[in-house]
């Protein structure tokens, strides 16, 4: 999908929170604003909106710019720059106590230029531009609130990079799980794949950059390969998504945004390490940046680049080590871009490589061993670095370029190309491949994508967005063992979302067409059920929402939505052991797509000292795929258990609540709660993997002091029910007890360290070593989950 459409989606969550909770903070008369200034002195927000001088509408496609007089101690002027969102709002954050040049430039308005002290609070501004034909001479602040002229009406969650910073685990998936909604399915420390409301893997999309993220994402295992280092900001988009994104985003969206490219300034970047006791692993990722590199026949070029490595050993229940679980990482990524009147240009180029460890008591010789493994605790091994079989090694390449071209009226051209290569090599353990360097499954994954989208200017309250997107994708099967047969995909879509303001009420729709075709490819063994053959499905994806502010700080949203997905290669003809989730998964040729129909309500409360959310949900989907649990599979590799792919008609339920309370500049309270029901409407039994019931609190105590800076002091727990929905009949054992983990933090966001000014802070992750087996861990039929985990992060500027 084109990087600006969704650049929109993330800073409308965040200006949802940042306008609705910083702005209401700016309710005081203009001189009063120095007494408002946060507790934070050394980190300072611009945040506000750039409208019409006459008619007083936003302004899309403005560009602003913020130069700083250096934000550390010695360090080369730098700037920072941004486009408005389709609001005409924009926030900065994070920027230094000093006095700032902000510049504002659109197309057919005269140029902005103000000087702004955020010395003594932030500042929340309104810019009034006027035409080209006159000269805005001065920078107007309302005393009152921003009004939400056009409200989100989805569901979404966002984290900015100075909570990234503090919370950032191994990965993408353990960093964003505390968020209302959100669940993962854990296979030990190394892979945790996104949930939303019950929905993952291909229900899931996770966009990186801007482009769609194609690492062989069917499987639950196959965790997103990304360099969690790289996000500046991530969001989750709660609830089908499927006009924007595509049918991949039945369930929802994980967007990882990256900083934009700097246009001004020298040579600077930063140094990043975090380690993690429980597995004695150590991360260390260093980038650079600039703005000042002049290119013949190019001119001024923005830059950065980033090198990021992590070696973990075994990690460790409370009471034995989980033998041949660690893990090794080597990542990184050039980039470089342009900015001219007549639009911007970029061009990203990334790999992300990983050998990993698969938990050696989940694959056994006969059933025997299995039964034995499932019932007995593991014995305890010796830590080590060693990897050795079972594991995986993956490799994941990404060119990305992205062209905008600005047009009359504040409009815009968007083009956005991706060519991705991902390489997964899994190794057998038992059979004829455990003593050779040859990969029992050898699977290569080639895209290409390509996005075009222009979005027009507003007309009569109405504001739009016409796209197209293509995919074409081509997957070899090349290992001794078969897993899924290689095949062909090729997918084309138009799409169009429409919005309307309407004073208080603002509302939205899309329409979405999709064109799909499957091309399997026959494997050479006549013991293989995998024919050659081309499907193709069409359909159409929907939804029309309202949102309605009733007073400042209070608004509510409702929307409805369409979408539907068909079967991938897995799902029909998946036959063999799949090493990660350690079983046996056997497709269904005859699988349908799927179909969802679904409605959910939002209301938000804001107020300079809380900020609650609650979000409900109902959704039904025909011709549900899923695995279904079947008796254990013997084979020369040992015995597994037995999996199907199967279908029912499925409802999901759930209520998604947060809340954040800061009776005064020392406290803060933060809760965040899910809850989800999924029924088989043919049996009126429980889903499968439906996650169970999780509350997580957290009470921070914070301050300012010269040496120790923006300081913290917190505790935590997450708390997570009794699973009792779990179906009838299952052949395995499931855990489902419910269990209470501790957390601890401290730190500081800006230590005084070295001259600079660095972020440290130290958690401790189930800090009473509780034993327990979360429902959605894939080896909780063998082992317990981690125990105790002291995890140190220090990111240094330079």
């Amino acid at each position: 999908m084109p990087l600006a459409l969704l650049d929109s989606l993330v800073r409308r969550a965040r200006a949802v929170v940042a306008l609705a909770t910083l702005s209401v903070c700016s309710i005081a008369p203009v001189g009063d604003l120095g007494a408002q200034a946060t507790p934070h002195g050394l980190s300072r927000h611009i945040h506000g909106v750039v409208e019409e001088e006459t008619t007083g509408r936003p302004v899309d496609g403005a560009t602003i710019v913020v130069e700083m007089p250096g934000a550390f101690a010695g360090a080369v002027p730098t700037s920072r720059t941004l486009r408005v969102d389709s609001k005409g709002r924009f926030d900065f954050r994070d920027l230094p106590a000093a006095v700032v040049r902000l510049r504002v430039r659109a197309v057919g308005f005269a140029p902005y230029e103000e000087r702004i002290d955020l010395t003594v609070a932030d500042r929340l501004l309104i810019v009034h531009l006027e035409s080209a034909a006159t000269r805005l001479d001065k920078v107007a602040v309302r005393a009152d609130t921003l009004v939400e002229r056009l409200g989100r009406v989805a569901a979404t969650s966002s984290l900015d990079a100075a909570t990234l910073a503090a919370t950032r685990g191994q990965t993408l998936g353990e960093t964003i799980k505390n968020l209302p909604g959100v669940a993962v399915i854990q296979f030990g420390p190394s892979v945790a794949k996104p949930v939303i409301r019950g929905l993952n893997s291909q229900r899931v999309l996770v966009m990186n950059a801007g482009l769609r993220q194609e690492d062989q994402q069917w499987g639950t295992e196959h965790a997103p390969n990304i360099d969690s280092f790289e996000a500046s900001g991530v969001t989750v988009v709660r609830g089908a998504a499927t006009v924007l994104y595509g049918a991949d985003a039945l369930g929802g969206v994980v967007r990882v945004d990256r900083a934009t490219l700097p246009d001004s300034g020298g040579i600077r970047g930063d140094v990043a390490l975090n380690t993690f006791s429980n597995s004695r692993q150590g991360a260390l990722s260093l980038s650079a940046e600039g703005g000042n590199l002049v290119l013949p026949g190019v001119g001024r070029v923005g830059y950065r680049a980033r090198l990021t490595t992590r070696v973990a050993g075994n990690a460790g229940a409370p009471d034995y080590a989980l033998s041949n679980t660690g893990f090794r990482e080597l990542n990184g990524s050039v980039a470089a871009g342009v900015s001219r009147p007549w639009g911007t240009a970029e061009i990203t180029a990334s790999r992300f490589g990983t050998e990993l460890g698969i938990l050696r008591q989940a694959h056994v010789g006969n059933a025997d061993d299995l039964t034995r493994s499932m019932t007995s605790p593991p014995a305890d091994s010796a830590f080590t670095y060693g990897i050795g079989r079972p594991s995986q090694r993956v490799n994941h390449t990404t060119l990305r370029t992205r062209l905008t071209f600005l047009a009359p009226h504040a409009s815009e051209f968007e083009v956005v190309y991706g060519l991705q290569f991902n390489h997964r090599r899994e190794y057998d353990n038992h059979g004829p491949l455990r003593f050779r360097d040859v990969a029992a499954f050898n699977l290569k994954l080639f895209s290409n994508s390509l996005d075009l989208r222009w979005t027009h200017q507003r007309w009569r309250g109405t504001k739009g967005t016409i796209g197209v997107s293509a995919l074409a994708q081509g997957n070899q099967t090349l290992g001794k063992a078969f897993l899924i047969p290689g095949f062909d995909l090729w997918q084309g879509a138009l799409y169009a979302q429409e919005e309307l303001a309407l004073g208080r009420l603002s509302l939205s729709g899309g329409l979405r067409g999709d064109a799909i075709a499957q091309t399997t490819i026959p494997y050479a063994d006549q013991g293989i059920r995998s024919p050659a053959g081309t499907r193709t499905w069409r359909d159409f994806s929907g939804s029309v929402g309202a949102a309605y502010l009733l007073a400042d700080g209070l608004d509510v949203a409702v929307r409805v939505a369409r979408a539907w997905r068909p079967p991938t290669v897995n799902e029909r003809y998946a036959q063999g052991v799949h090493h990660g989730t350690a079983q046996y998964e056997l497709g269904n040729a005859a699988l349908t797509p799927e179909r969802s129909q679904g409605v959910e309500a939002t209301i938000r409360y804001n107020r300079p000292s809380l900020q609650l959310e609650a979000a409900s949900y109902a959704n039904r989907i025909a011709g549900f795929m899923f695995l279904q649990p079947g008796a254990p599979v013997q084979t020369i590799r040992g015995a597994f258990p037995g999996y199907r792919y199967a279908q029912t008609e499925a409802s999901l339920r759930g209520l998604e609540l947060s809340g954040t309370w800061n009776p005064g500049t020392r406290w803060q309270f933060i809760a965040n709660g899910t809850a989800v029901r999924g029924t088989d409407r043919a049996n009126g039994g429980p889903l499968f993997d439906m996650p169970a019931d999780r509350l997580s609190l957290t009470a921070r105590w914070q301050g300012q002091h010269a040496r120790l800076g923006e300081w913290f002091v917190g505790t935590g727990t997450q708390l997570v029910r009794t699973q009792d929905g779990v179906p009838e009949g299952t052949v395995y054992t499931l855990p489902t007890a419910g269990y209470a983990l501790l957390q601890l933090e401290a730190g500081s966001r800006t230590l005084a360290l070295l001259g600079r000014q660095a972020s440290l802070s130290v958690s401790v992750n189930n800090a009473l070593n509780t034993r327990y087996r979360d429902y959605l861990s894939r080896y909780r039929l063998f082992v317990n989950d981690a125990g105790r985990d002291v995890v140190a992060r220090l990111t240094m500027p330079w």
